[in-house]
C-alpha cells in the first residue's frame, strides 16, 4: 500500500484491509532532491515517526519500501558547493576511474546516508527495501559495483537477478579501478552464465556456487582467506576465463607458490 508522505501531503492515510507492505512516497526520486535541506528532512522524518507510532502497531508484520527509482542518483543530483567539495575529497581516496561512474558512486552513498537517517524513524523490527532500477548506470561491471551490498548493507535491495552456479567475485571499492572494472566486464562476457558475489560478503553468498572466478590483481588478503574456505568446502576458485585469461585453479596457484618457496619439495 502506497502512503503519500511528502512535506505537502496531509498524512490522512486511509488504510484498508491488512497490508503486508507499505510503500512510502517521500519524493526521494524527484529531480534535484534537497538532501541538505534540514526543514525538508524534518518534515519527512515527522511523517515516518507518525507512521511508526500510529500505523505500524496495527500491522507489526508489515514490510516497508522506502525508495523505488533509478540507482543512478547522479542523474538529477543537486550539486551544491559543499557537495562539490565533498566529492573532490571523496575522489582522492578512490582508485582512478571514469568520472561519470565515480559521480554515480558518490551520489549513491550520499543518498544511502540519507536513507539511513530516515530509516531511524521507522521501527527497528521493520524490514526496509529499496527497489533500484539500473537504467543509465554504466557498464555491467560498473552497475554491479554500484549495487554492492556493502554500500546498501542496512537495506534489502531488489534489482538485477542472476541465477548460476558460477560466481564472479567483485573486489572491494578500494580495488575497483577503471582497469579492474574493464577486466570484470570482459570476464563476465566470456562466461555462459554467472552470479555476482562480493568479496566483503563472500562467505554469505557462496551457497549454491560450484566455482568462483576472481581477478588476481584485485584480490585482498582477506579475500584470499575466504576463497580458501570456499575451496575447503568443495568449491573451485579460478582466475580469469577462457578467451580472457587462461583459467587457473586456486589449488594450482597455491601449489606453484609453495614450489617457488620450497623447491626441494618438488616430486621426482
Amino acid at each position: 500500500m502506497k502512503l503519500l508522505a511528502r512535506p505537502q501531503d496531509d498524512l490522512l492515510w486511509n488504510i484498508e484491509g491488512t497490508p503486508s507492505c507499505f510503500e512510502f512516497d517521500l519524493g526521494l526520486n524527484d529531480p534535484y532532491f534537497p538532501l541538505e535541506d534540514e526543514l525538508h528532512f524534518n518534515a519527512l522524518a515527522a511523517a515516518l515517526t507518525r507512521f511508526s507510532t500510529e500505523v505500524w502497531p496495527r500491522f507489526p508484520d508489515a514490510k516497508a519500501i522506502l525508495y523505488r527509482g533509478s540507482a543512478n542518483f547522479s542523474a538529477h543530483f543537486l550539486w551544491s558547493e559543499s557537495q562539490e567539495a565533498n566529492f573532490k575529497l571523496w575522489k582522492e581516496e578512490r582508485p582512478p576511474g571514469n568520472e561519470a561512474h565515480l559521480k554515480r558512486l558518490f551520489c549513491a552513498e550520499a543518498f544511502v546516508t540519507y536513507f539511513q537517517m530516515l530509516a531511524h524513524k521507522l521501527p527497528d523490527e521493520m524490514p526496509i527495501t529499496l527497489i533500484l532500477e539500473t537504467k543509465e548506470t554504466g557498464t555491467l561491471a560498473e552497475t554491479l559495483q554500484l549495487l554492492s551490498p556493502e554500500r546498501f548493507e542496512h537495506f534489502h535491495v531488489e534489482s538485477l537477478q542472476f541465477q548460476s552456479n558460477i560466481g564472479v567475485c567483485f573486489p572491494p571499492d578500494s580495488e575497483c579501478s577503471n582497469a579492474v572494472l574493464q577486466e570484470l566486464d570482459a570476464l563476465m562476457k566470456s562466461l555462459p552464465s554467472f552470479k555476482p558475489v562480493y568479496e566483503t560478503h563472500l562467505t554469505e553468498q557462496w551457497d549454491g556456487l560450484d566455482e568462483i572466478y576472481v581477478l588476481k590483481n584485485a584480490l585482498t588478503e582477506r579475500g584470499k582467506r575466504k576463497l580458501k574456505g570456499f575451496e575447503a568446502a568443495g568449491g573451485k576458485v579460478k582466475f580469469g576465463a577462457e578467451g580472457f585469461e587462461p583459467p587457473t585453479y586456486w589449488s594450482q596457484t597455491s601449489r606453484a607458490s609453495q614450489t617457488a618457496l620450497y623447491p626441494d619439495r618438488l616430486e621426482h
